[in-house]
């Protein structure tokens, strides 16, 4: 990432994913999919990561919201926000618990409980003394949440952990998002209630992130107003 190269927040480390893993995932993957297009389970709200949707889809969703209520003579407002470090703490129970609800159920789940837990993850250094290329290795440590940065299934998983946001939030706040990035969309006849449902949308996303073990990244969170 940019930044500092002294700062060890600023790293993401990427998963070494075996050629058959990818394989594998990329099966496990469409049926996925496929189970959760046929019965229709997944939001509108989502533009990443999903075939036929993209930044492109998003911004036209937002754009239309904004330009439909302005011309209704509304006062909108919209709220941008990003997770911090979003891939790295999902909660495996909490992905499992939703792939559950969302029917992957007895034999499918198991697959993925094993597909999450029991990794560990190491820092290997390489450097140079008197000439020579020396490298050093730190003991290995359990990965207890988040999904494999640079696998088929972790964005996918990621989403599928924020897809009942916008049902959560839907009295409030009407939403986009293209994976990680989320931005509440508010309307309404005053800029003073506006910005109080601002505000409730707002705690509702935190109180969403607690439960969720999810932390939205202040510095990365913008206020739009028209």
């Amino acid at each position: 990432k940019k930044g500092v190269s002294t700062n060890p927040s600023n790293y993401r480390p990427i998963s070494i994913v075996p050629t058959f893993s990818k394989i594998f995932e990329k099966i496990v993957l469409k049926r996925l999919l496929d189970h959760l297009t046929q019965l229709d389970l997944l939001t509108d709200c989502q533009h990443g990561f999903l075939k036929g949707r993209s930044t492109a889809t998003a911004l036209i969703d937002l754009v239309e919201f904004i330009i439909d209520h302005i011309d209704k003579g509304k006062y909108t407002t919209a709220v941008l926000l990003d997770y911090s470090k979003a891939f790295d703490c999902l909660s495996h129970d909490i992905i499992l618990d939703k792939l559950e609800a969302l029917g992957v159920q007895n034999t499918a789940k198991k697959w993925f409980e094993s597909y999450l837990k029991g990794r560990s993850q190491l820092v290997e250094l390489n450097y140079k003394e008197n000439g020579v290329t020396r490298s050093i290795k730190s003991n290995q440590h359990p990965i207890k949440k988040g999904v494999p940065q640079g696998s088929v299934l972790g964005p996918v998983l990621f989403i599928l952990l924020t897809n009942d946001f916008p049902d959560y939030i839907k009295d409030y706040s009407s939403v986009v998002m293209y994976a990680d990035d989320t931005t509440l969309l508010l309307k309404e006849d005053t800029p003073e209630d506006v910005s109080i449902s601002a505000y409730i949308a707002l705690h509702m996303t935190y109180d969403y992130c607690s439960v969720n073990n999810l932390a939205a990244n202040p510095s990365k969170t913008k206020l739009l107003r028209k």
